[in-house]
């Protein structure tokens, strides 16, 4: 059969398509997921008594992250959990599943990992082939096609297409749901801030509207702009200008990272700055294998900057499972850029593979860091999740493996301005490791660069005090002489 007949004969409308959702199933909604079809899911519950969700990072809420959808929607966070649907985390509503990408379908544990029955995504329209991409947003969409009983796919014009292995045929997918591509207007941006009551609130959403070239960088936000604050609207607008611990932090990995090194950047504060910061701008032949990027990352490939030339895992093209983090004039770069591809996450963090890439440069974040190395980048306050561990882990570990490479942390001296110290004498009661003290390698601060590869208990205490802010170091040698007495 042709596949356009085929794909005809699974089109349907979005309430016909999750028909296909049963009593009891397990549904799955990934990082950067459709538009349309978690809002018919939504409508469908009337007709469902129990759906459990798994879900990415969601970016707006279709109304099952509401407190009264409790009794249909049972909720599980995979990898991100991500500020907006937090509070749910924090009423205990939700819960979050301890994977990594890499490990998400390993054949020998299927009978153990319960795979999605119903998988919605969004896809590009068919090429010639019948082949559907995922865009820039690949993720770990093609795994779920593939690993999923059944898969809903909204057709979006608008997705942009990527070069790489991040596509299916349309044989592979049960229902199609076309839908039109979203064009945001300046009115359906003033409609939304119109629901803000406070005027110097909505004047802070107004100016940020204003600086956008192009207002479809709303689309994954949408009418939830008004539910972030206006700082963190900036940060996923990627406009938010660096602070200047930021900066000095940016200075310090300059020091570290060399001329050829294979760089990966992770996702939040402050490492999304350091392109931004100016800290690669003068470094040559670098190369890029990465899970997701930060701000710029396109515009080093097209300057000259990133080359790829020294890497041993696709030599000359700019690597990641996502180009997500990336910025408008970004996006417009790697949209059909064949400098630029996107595979799987299970192929792009797989450690055996980083690793074999020479001088692999990981750079990460975390929320605190105790004297002994432990690094945790999910918890506070004991063990309120902050997020997941993303792809964190994996690349560090390929960093550390890696010939020449380092696995560098960065985080900011003090939280609560001022008054709490990241480094700590010993981890919260409660909080969990992202990343255990035998892997720990390189902690950066804004008041300089603590080395813990090879170094003995008492060796990374000394170390980490230095590079804590001054007003907490005499607390922590201090405490140190307790935690630290026997070992």
């Amino acid at each position: 059969m042709d596949w356009r007949e085929e794909y005809n004969r699974r089109l349907a409308s979005a309430e016909e398509a999750m028909g296909l959702v049963e009593d009891g199933d397990l549904v799955s909604v990934p990082i950067a997921g459709p538009r349309v079809l978690p809002r018919a899911l939504v409508k469908r519950a009337e007709d469902l008594d129990r759906v459990e969700l798994r879900l990415g990072n969601p970016l707006a809420d279709p109304g099952y992250l509401k407190a009264e959808a409790k009794q249909t929607f049972g909720l599980e966070f995979e990898l991100f959990i991500g500020d907006f649907s937090r509070f749910t985390m924090d009423e205990g509503r939700a819960t979050y599943l301890p994977n990594l990408f890499s490990l998400s379908y390993n054949d020998h544990d299927a009978e153990h990992h319960r795979t999605a029955d119903v998988f919605l995504t969004a896809v590009t329209p068919p090429d010639d082939d019948g082949y559907v991409q995922f865009g820039a947003h690949n993720w770990n969409k093609r795994s779920y096609v593939r690993n999923s009983r059944k898969t809903i796919a909204e057709v979006d014009p608008g997705l942009r297409p990527v070069r790489g292995d991040n596509k299916v045929h349309v044989t592979e997918i049960d229902r199609f749901v076309e839908i039109p591509a979203l064009k945001i207007t300046r009115e359906m941006v003033d409609a939304w801030l119109r629901r803000v009551d406070d005027d110097a609130l909505r004047a802070e959403y107004e100016a940020i509207v204003d600086e956008l070239t192009n207002l479809d960088r709303l689309i994954l936000i949408g009418p939830a702009l008004v539910r972030y604050a206006p700082l963190q609207v900036r940060r996923l607008l990627g406009l938010a200008e660096p602070p200047e611990v930021a900066r000095t932090i940016a200075g310090y990995v300059s020091e570290l990272v060399p001329d050829g090194a294979c760089i990966q950047i992770g996702a939040g504060e402050p490492s999304q700055y350091l392109v931004r910061c100016g800290t690669f701008d003068n470094k040559t032949d670098l190369g890029l294998h990465t899970e997701m990027v930060a701000p710029g990352i396109a515009k080093l490939v097209d300057g000259g900057v990133i080359t790829g030339k020294n890497k041993a895992v696709h030599p000359g093209v700019a690597v990641a499972s996502a180009w997500s983090g990336s910025d408008e004039e970004d996006l417009a770069i790697v949209t059909d850029n064949p400098a630029f591809e996107a595979y799987d996450p299970e192929y792009v963090l797989d450690i055996t593979r980083m690793s074999q890439n020479p001088s692999v440069h990981s750079m990460n974040n975390a929320l605190s860091v105790d004297l002994v190395g432990q690094i945790n980048a999910e918890t506070v306050f004991g063990s309120r999740m902050i997020n997941g561990t993303g792809g964190q882990p994996e690349v560090h570990i390929s960093a550390c493996l890696s010939k020449g490479g380092r696995a560098i942390t960065l985080l900011p001296s003090t939280a609560m301005d001022g008054a709490v110290s990241r480094i700590v004498p010993a981890l919260d009661q409660g909080a969990f490791v992202t990343i255990p003290r035998y892997f720990a390698d390189t902690i950066v601060t804004e008041y300089g660069v603590a080395r813990l590869w090879g170094k003995n208990h008492r060796e990374r205490a000394e170390e980490l005090i230095a590079v804590a802010h001054p007003d907490h170091r005499a607390e922590l040698r201090a405490q140190a002489q307790s935690v630290l007495a026997s070992v």
